[in-house]
Parts: C-alpha cells; structure tokens; sequence
C-alpha cells in the first residue's frame, strides 16, 4: 500500500488542479442551467426575455437601415463570417 502513495501524490499533483478546475466549471454550469430552467418556468420572465430579444432584433435592423453603404457592406461581411464560423464549428 505505501507503493502505491506516492504514485497517487504524483497523480494528484500533476492533474489534481485540471479536475478541480472542470469540477468547478461544471458545478456552477449545472447550477446556472438550473437557475435558467427556473426563470424561464416564471412567465413574466419568459415574456420579458422574448420581449428584449425582439426589441434588441429591432435595434439591429434599425441599425442597419440606417447605416452608410460603406457601413453596410462591413456589418454584411462580418455577419457572413460570423455565420460561416457558425456553420464549421457546428459540423465539428
């Protein structure tokens, strides 16, 4: 058994710090979709939330219409990169 020690202190040391990091990250990411799932069940919540998404919608197109043509073209390219990064990193 004491063979076995300081292997498990090796193995502690060198990816201890990796696991506790992911058992962090993924407490708190399980916590917050459980937060999530709790305001998007309260209807007020939900309605504002389509609400905002809706008007911050708005706010883009009204953006865009009012844009320069030179402005125009820059939100339209960045749009179709910003979507082509979409696509590959969802066929991933």
């Amino acid at each position: 058994m004491d063979n076995n020690k300081p292997l498990h202190k090796l193995f502690q040391f060198l990816y201890g710090p990796f696991f506790y990091v992911l058992d962090f990250f993924m407490r708190h990411y399980k916590a917050n979709r459980e937060r999530l799932a709790v305001l998007m069940s309260k209807k007020g919540i939900a309605s504002f939330m389509q609400i905002a998404a809706i008007v911050l919608l708005i706010i883009w197109i009204l953006t865009f219409l009012f844009a320069s043509e030179e402005s125009r073209n820059i939100l339209t390219e960045e749009l179709k990169k910003s979507f082509s990064e979409l696509k590959t990193f969802n066929n991933k």
